[in-house]
């Protein structure tokens, strides 16, 4: 405006969407994150499941497509998305009554194997217990 007449143009352009690599890489640019590309940013769960004591997937899961009991206090958790590697992290929690330890072991990019460990004597649990299950890493 001229200070008496109002002029109209057309709005600048928004940012542009956000890549998967700077997203990953955490770059400080003028872009925003879609939600279909959120799962790429580093503290991003990139799957998690509850597992009933039956061994079957609760609902509420994400990027899991399934388990197997595997043996005694042993399950393979099956993503349905596979990782970049096998540099990722799992963490997980039991509700078994004994002392217990989660380990994962067996990573490969589509798989984790789990194990229901008892905490004094590190031997496997029976499989009558839940477990809750989250991983972190690039995929």
């Amino acid at each position: 405006s001229d200070g008496t007449d109002i002029a109209w143009a057309a709005a600048a352009s928004g940012p542009d969407q956000a890549s998967q690599s700077a997203i990953e890489a955490e770059t400080n640019e003028d872009t925003y994150v879609p939600p279909d590309l959120v799962k790429n940013s580093p503290g991003v769960a990139k799957a998690y499941c509850w597992i009933s004591a039956d061994g079957t997937l609760q609902s509420g899961d994400y990027n899991v497509e399934s388990v197997t009991d595997v043996g005694t206090g042993a399950r393979t958790i099956v993503f349905t998305i596979d990782f970049a590697d096998t540099n990722f992290v799992g963490l997980g929690t039991s509700t078994a009554l004994a002392a217990t330890h989660i380990f994962f072991d067996t990573p490969a990019t589509g798989s984790y194997k789990l194990w229901v460990l008892n905490n004094v004597s590190p031997t496997p649990l029976a499989a009558d217990n839940q477990t809750a299950q989250a991983f972190f890493g690039d995929q």
